[in-house]
């Protein structure tokens, strides 16, 4: 039994909304890298039948284009989805010596789940962002980098 060996598999999928602006910021070798975080709302009945909610708030960090991406276009509030796998962040807590951890979310992909709003826009009562432009259509292009895995060559 000890040969048997159980696949071990790490990949996160949610949803949320930015609870800070992402923080962009280079390594010395000038590598882009971003701190962000979201926050995960799940409503439920309570035993009571009262509606509850429990907020969840995840750590993000995110790497290379991505993390520009992230940095240069989303702000605190907007909703996304996020794609990446959990990992263990180990530090010194330089005031007291003690070591620390956290959870954090590594991500690979973020995604917008809303219109961005554009200057002038007023919010008004749809879902999402709005356009200033009311006559022109929102732009088709990709402004979202593709990740290196998902080239299909």
């Amino acid at each position: 039994m000890s040969d048997l060996r159980v696949p071990d598999l790490n990949k996160v999928i949610i949803a949320g909304r930015l609870t800070r602006d992402p923080e962009l910021k280079y390594t010395s070798a000038g590598k882009p890298w971003c701190r962000a975080s979201i926050a995960n709302t799940r409503y439920y009945k309570g035993s009571d039948g009262e509606r509850k909610e429990e907020t969840t708030f995840v750590e993000l960090t995110v790497w290379g284009p991505m993390a520009e991406f992230a940095g240069q276009r989303l702000k605190k509030g907007r909703p996304v989805l996020v794609e990446g796998s959990l990992r263990t962040s180990e530090w010194e807590d330089k005031a007291s010596g003690q070591k620390r951890s956290r959870l954090e979310l590594n991500a690979q992909r973020i995604t917008p789940l809303d219109w961005e709003e554009r200057e002038g826009g007023s919010g008004g009562g749809g879902g999402g962002g709005s356009y200033s432009r009311a006559s022109s259509p929102p732009p088709r292009e990709i402004e979202e980098p593709l990740p290196e895995d998902d080239i299909p060559f």
